[in-house]
């Protein structure tokens, strides 16, 4: 199956995403949005992993000590840059980073040997959407440039999720493998 661990985001930062990527869709910019059902942060992608593996991982994350969080999440972004987006993302306030940061640490050290490895440092984002090609990319940097400090509301971050990824015509398929409520 294909995994990853992820942080889940309260509606009403839902909500403000999706209006934003409403903003991103009128740019014209050939961008894949990712539904809202999808949205979340990524605190450690896994790649193909077995069903043993999976068990592996679940019986690891279930033994963290992780507290919950709030996070203002805040600015928007492309990777690797605005001006050659090919990622577009809204991410945590930088007050927040330290501690987001320190819970990703704790989750990427426990899956250690799990999955693909990944020397990439840490980066709490929520990806919103995919350039697929380079039309109308000026008018989306510029979007993105005006929204870098942008305000989309504070996530209460409740839950670790273990979750499958399972690629469809119409897009990625979540379901959850594991869920590890944050004391």
């Amino acid at each position: 199956m294909r995994a990853f661990a992820a942080l889940e985001l309260t509606d009403s930062v839902l909500d403000s995403l999706v209006r934003f990527q409403g903003e991103i869709s009128s740019t014209g910019a050939d961008v894949k949005l990712v539904e809202k059902e999808n949205l979340h942060f990524t605190v450690k992608f896994l790649g193909e992993i077995s069903e043993a593996e999976a068990s592996q991982a679940c019986s690891r994350l279930v033994k963290l000590p992780l507290r919950r969080l709030s996070a203002d999440v805040r600015g928007a972004g492309a990777f690797p840059s605005v001006t050659r987006a090919r990622v577009v993302w809204a991410g945590i306030a930088h007050e927040n980073v330290p501690m987001v940061s320190s819970l990703a640490a704790e989750v990427i050290s426990a899956l250690a040997g799990i999955g693909e490895r990944d020397d990439r440092p840490f980066q709490a984002h929520v990806t919103l959407g995919r350039v697929r090609t380079a039309g109308n990319l000026r008018q989306l940097g510029d979007l993105l440039a005006l929204n870098r400090d942008r305000e989309f509301g504070v996530a209460e971050l409740t839950e670790l999720k273990l979750k499958s990824s399972v690629l469809t015509p119409g897009g990625p398929v979540y379901s959850d493998v594991g869920v590890f409520p944050l004391q």
